[in-house]
């Protein structure tokens, strides 16, 4: 009857390992943008296509963002996300939901 309390434990253990995975996090997926993800901008991109390699925007027009799941808002509106360096960040500008304009500062 050792088998059951090892099964018990394990159980455990995976519920515990599990209760850290929080789905409702969608902010940027790999965590804060790398200048590798910036390189990989494209003038013309789709909206949806920026937001599913970088997650969700930290600011829209340098407020912060409270929204579960962002869209287009306008041709007018910024959107920035943290950078992995420390005081550095990407600001986007799309037209007609697509890319038209991106800013780095301080990437590495």
């Amino acid at each position: 009857m050792k088998v059951f309390p090892q099964i018990s434990l394990m159980f455990i253990l995976v519920a515990a390992l599990l209760t850290g995975c929080d789905e409702g996090e969608a902010q940027n997926p790999d965590g804060p943008v790398t200048i590798q993800q910036y390189n990989q901008l494209e003038n013309r991109m789709e909206f949806d296509d920026v937001i599913d390699m970088l997650g969700q925007p930290d600011l829209i027009n340098f407020k912060e963002n409270t929204e579960d799941e962002v869209e287009f808002i306008d041709e007018n509106t910024l959107y920035s996300w943290d950078g992995a360096a420390p005081d550095s960040g990407i600001t986007l500008r799309f037209r007609d939901g697509k890319l038209s304009s991106k800013q780095q500062v301080g990437l590495e």
